[in-house]
């Protein structure tokens, strides 16, 4: 047993280090789209259901990808949902690139722009999730066009009052043609590497996970252009569309947050729910920051119950 973790760490190691390229099909059900010039990765479930229940959006995290729903699939499929997971641009199987812009509202715009497609002529209503990083750009998304959403979930989100840019300092410090070359080595050869993710994986999870698991993460920032996507996100992330917390008010909007996360506290719900009252948080005691894998059986209830109440 021991010497197979070790095959499979080395293993991993050793595909950070060269420049992979994504498969052409990672998974059964997945599917790439070319949206505003940036190929997109995305995986359905239940697409071919004639009535469904209502249309799920699920956006991953930092450094994530549709992997990271794979607790909560089965739940949304049995209770008649239809589902798209997508990556974020740069992330999981998705294109990389070292001058998209990576703002949340621009995000939003590719995935709306992704969405207008899948959906043709059926003019229903989605229902937004998004974790961590993506439940940022989940508020985004719903912030743009709520006419066209049916309720918000964020899940320990990155959330915003109003959604600012980078600290202009910041950002010619990481443009600046020196300083850039440093953090794409650091990104390359320190921050994505397996140990650092392993580190990473104990916060975030509150236990190390298993080798596969940190693999299912690994693998695809092996990908050429991870690292430079990393940096990135700081480099050029200029807002296209300013939004304000306010507009969730004409929406279901539920958070959920693990009561031990340390990573994006609890008290930023509380504080984007000054704004938007009418918001609704679910705390689970014991999880960290990363409930939907840690702690499925608590999550998914809270979830398909608010999909339920609001389809």
């Amino acid at each position: 047993m021991m010497k197979y973790r070790l095959l499979l760490t080395l293993s991993a190691c050793y595909m950070l280090s060269v420049n992979a390229q994504p498969p052409q099909k990672p998974y059964e059900n997945s599917h790439f789209a070319n949206t505003d010039s940036v190929t997109i990765h995305y995986r359905t479930w239940n697409n071919d259901l004639v009535h469904p229940k209502g249309k799920v959006l699920l956006i991953h995290g930092f450094c994530g990808s549709t992997f990271c729903w794979r607790n909560s699939y089965d739940t949304m499929v049995k209770a008649g949902y239809k589902i798209v997971a997508i990556d974020l641009p740069g992330f999981g199987y998705s294109e990389r690139s070292a001058t998209l812009n990576q703002s949340q509202s621009f995000r939003a715009k590719l995935i709306w722009d992704l969405l207008t497609e899948l959906d043709g002529s059926d003019t229903t209503k989605w229902n937004i999730v998004g974790h961590s990083m993506g439940g940022g750009t989940a508020e985004a998304v719903a912030l743009m066009h709520p006419a066209r959403t049916k309720s918000l979930i964020v899940v320990a989100g990155m959330v915003f009052v109003n959604n600012k840019d980078v600290n202009s300092v910041i950002v010619d410090l990481t443009n600046s043609k020196l300083y850039k070359s440093l953090l794409i080595s650091y990104a390359k050869n320190t921050y994505l590497s397996f140990n650092n993710f392993r580190r990473e994986a104990k916060s975030i999870y509150g236990y190390v996970p298993d080798t596969a698991t940190i693999n299912e993460f690994i693998i695809p920032m092996s990908i050429d252009g991870s690292a430079e996507t990393v940096i990135n996100l700081i480099a050029n992330s200029k807002e296209i569309q300013s939004l304000h917390a306010e507009g969730l008010n004409t929406l279901p909007v539920l958070l959920i947050w693990g009561k031990k996360d340390k990573t994006i506290r609890v008290r930023n719900a509380k504080k984007i729910m000054r704004v938007a009252p009418n918001i609704e948080l679910k705390i689970i005691p014991t999880a960290r920051h990363i409930p939907m894998e840690t702690h499925p059986a608590e999550f998914n209830p809270l979830l398909i119950d608010f999909l339920n109440r609001n389809n």
